[in-house]
């Protein structure tokens, strides 16, 4: 089959009933599909083009379309399997098990697309509401931008904002994107850009236990007259330590327990502190509110994103 530059071959779609293999020239394909990672792909000598899509009785993958005079060897369904049935059967049982391979291939990364444009999503957002001192960026903004930064398709771009709104993170009305709050799209900006760059889990990501006493502490601060939003909140050590005993199912409190928290600068006590006192010592335990209820507020929806995107 030969082929004029400019001219097309087939569409993307279009039911596959042959597979090509380019003889000479160079073949364009072009897909539309936004997790596919790549929309042209250059095929030259030697290439089989649509293998898969014939195999299976799928769609063809690409737009094919000549971007120099070629010629292609058309090879229909009747005639591949006639070939594959004077083959071993096992050469059958092979294209098929590479034929899943490649579906899982694209499937992982499809994941790791919404993966890497995650980040620049959240900058993006950050950046802008910070710049415009407000609670809202208008939607074409956001998908704009990640589409310069990260190339990311606006149907992949959709997905990432649902997810985030799912988790109550943002709201996406009326073309435009508002936040809940400016202060968890920036520390889950930072916590995911500090383990895609260090490899590390981020500081911000608590284990089990400290979140239960910082989420004690933050209900008993709620129940007591001292400042709340915006400003330090104070908490007797006796009035932990007996809600912690309720609302942790007996957990009893000490100096080496609080440790970890005490050292992250995330709660301050009243004395100088030693992991080795009675916790009796120290009268009380103060902390920024906001602070801490953000970080909780990360340690609730980090986990459940990164569900999402893998799954």
């Amino acid at each position: 089959m030969l082929v004029t530059a400019g001219e097309y071959v087939c569409l993307e779609s279009d039911k596959a009933n042959t597979l090509f293999i380019v003889m000479s020239g160079m073949i364009v394909a072009e897909t539309q599909d936004p997790g596919s990672g790549e929309r042209y792909i250059n095929f030259g000598p030697g290439s089989i083009i649509d293998e898969l899509s014939l195999l299976e009785g799928a769609p063809r993958q690409y737009t094919l379309r000549a971007a120099e005079p070629s010629e292609l060897m058309v090879i229909s369904k009747e005639t591949l399997n006639e070939t594959l049935e004077q083959k071993p059967s096992w050469i059958k049982a092979i294209l098929q098990f590479l034929s899943g391979r490649y579906h899982i291939a694209e499937e992982n990364k499809r994941k790791n697309g919404l993966i890497q444009a995650l980040p620049p999503l959240l900058y993006i957002i950050s950046s802008n509401i910070k710049r415009t001192n407000s609670d809202k960026v208008e939607l074409k903004t956001v998908l704009n931008g990640l589409r310069a930064l990260a190339g990311t398709s606006t149907e992949n771009a959709t997905k990432l904002l649902d997810m985030l709104q799912d988790l109550g993170i943002l709201k996406v009305q009326d073309d435009v994107v508002h936040t809940s709050s400016l202060q968890i799209v920036t520390i889950l900006y930072e916590t995911i850009k500090y383990r895609a760059l260090t490899k590390k889990i981020s500081p911000n990501i608590l284990s089990m236990t400290d979140q239960m006493i910082l989420s004690t502490f933050l209900k008993v601060a709620r129940e007591s007259s001292s400042p709340r939003p915006g400003g330090i909140c104070t908490v007797t050590t006796k009035q932990l330590c007996d809600e912690a005993k309720k609302s942790m199912h007996g957990f009893t409190l000490t100096t080496r327990t609080m440790g970890s928290l005490v050292e992250r600068k995330l709660l301050f006590p009243s004395a100088t502190y030693d992991v080795h006192m009675p916790i009796e010592e120290i009268q009380f335990f103060y902390a920024d509110f906001d602070k801490v209820m953000d970080l909780i507020e990360l340690n609730r929806v980090f986990p459940l994103l990164d569900k999402k995107l893998v799954n």
